[in-house]
């Protein structure tokens, strides 16, 4: 079975844009983002939360897929 793999983007919970920020920084609890496309400040727990709810919804269309493929023939009616 070929499972794909998953990538959820931290995004702006305002304008939706892509947070982006230097590749050396490190976020914690409590941090707030700016967002460079609005200027509005994230929060990073927000932001978090935010993008696990986006992937478990992404595995789970995934994962439903892939029983629809293996199990598609399994209740066919034989004549």
């Amino acid at each position: 079975m070929d499972i794909p793999n998953i990538q959820v983007a931290l995004v702006c919970l305002f304008c939706n844009a892509p947070l982006q920020g230097p590749e050396e920084t490190k976020f914690s609890s409590g941090d707030l983002i700016k967002c460079t496309q609005c200027g509005e400040l994230n929060d990073f727990d927000s932001v978090l939360e935010v993008a696990k709810e986006k992937g478990l919804e992404q595995a789970e269309n995934v994962i439903k897929e892939q029983l629809q493929k293996e199990f598609k023939n399994i209740f066919k009616k034989t004549p």
